[in-house]
């Protein structure tokens, strides 16, 4: 099988001083081979326009975006969306890990996110890469992951095109544009599996941004800190699937293949093509 072509999305707004720390993270990647980075920048902020410049030989693609979304909400759901759509769409490559500029990456972050799209890439049920963890760091962890069934994250995550053209045909994109776009997404993700390296593969620092508290003591950061792995080039390059009780919420489930007709309706019922359907047919009848 050929190599997946595969690109990264910073996604950045008015965090220079940060960004600029992202941009080292991510040059001292492991493997950057074959990999396009874009950049989606919110206008706004003059330091961080100075950072792009640095960074500006590094960058295949410059996305501008002005911010004029009703909401918060909506601005960052568009900025997201309008990566995805230039990654997959314009590019077209296989896989894209997107990051937010209050975010570390781990040096192995794009060696493992590869890895598990060469490996399950053609797996229908795959959905995509989450790169968190709060499981203490050891030398087990380190190597492997497991699959859940959750959500997206969206300090560092990665999709396969594969799921990005369901959801286009699905019209979850549609909905993902006005607002939360990982809320859209959540029921359909949850339709198949995730990877989660057991030990996580970022840091965040967006202590005081739009989704999290300000308190950088908080356990959300600390139990990050405690698990991140940030490897030599030494490292191994093959990873294993072991459970090493990764689920620390209700809503965090262990994949288990019985479950997925479940998933499956509880999609179908909340989807958007659904309820344009139940709301014609409410139309007729009233």
């Amino acid at each position: 099988m050929k190599s997946l072509k595969g690109a990264a999305i910073i996604l950045t707004h008015s965090r220079s001083t940060l960004l600029e720390e992202l941009f080292i993270s991510i040059v001292n990647q492991i493997d950057l081979s074959d990999l396009s980075l874009i950049v989606v920048r919110q206008h706004g902020s003059e330091e961080v326009d100075a950072v792009l410049k640095k960074w500006k030989d590094k960058i295949n693609v410059l996305i501008e975006t002005d911010g004029s979304g009703n909401t918060v909400a909506e601005n960052i759901s568009r900025n997201r969306l309008a990566g995805y759509a230039v990654a997959f769409e314009s590019l077209g490559v296989d896989w894209a890990l997107t990051v937010e500029d209050d975010v570390l990456l781990g040096a192995d972050a794009f060696q493992f996110s590869r890895f598990i799209m060469e490996k399950y890439f053609f797996n229908r049920k795959f959905r995509g890469i989450n790169l968190g963890s709060k499981l203490p760091k050891t030398e087990v962890g380190e190597k492997t992951y497991c699959k859940t069934r959750f959500g997206i994250y969206g300090q560092a995550s990665a999709l396969p095109v594969t799921t990005w053209n369901r959801m286009k045909k699905l019209n979850i994109l549609k909905q993902a544009r006005s607002g939360h776009w990982d809320a859209a997404m959540e029921f359909y993700m949850k339709t198949g599996f995730s990877i989660a390296p057991n030990n996580s593969r970022y840091l965040d620092r967006g202590w005081g941004g739009t989704h999290l508290t300000s308190d950088q003591s908080d356990p959300y950061f600390k139990y990050l800190e405690k698990s991140f792995v940030n490897i030599s080039s030494t490292h191994t390059k093959k990873y294993f699937e072991k459970d090493l009780g990764y689920f620390w919420r209700n809503d965090l489930r262990q994949y288990k293949v019985l479950e997925n007709p479940m998933f499956w309706i509880r999609f179908k019922i909340t989807s958007p093509n659904f309820l344009n359907f139940y709301r014609k047919i409410r139309s007729i009848f009233n």
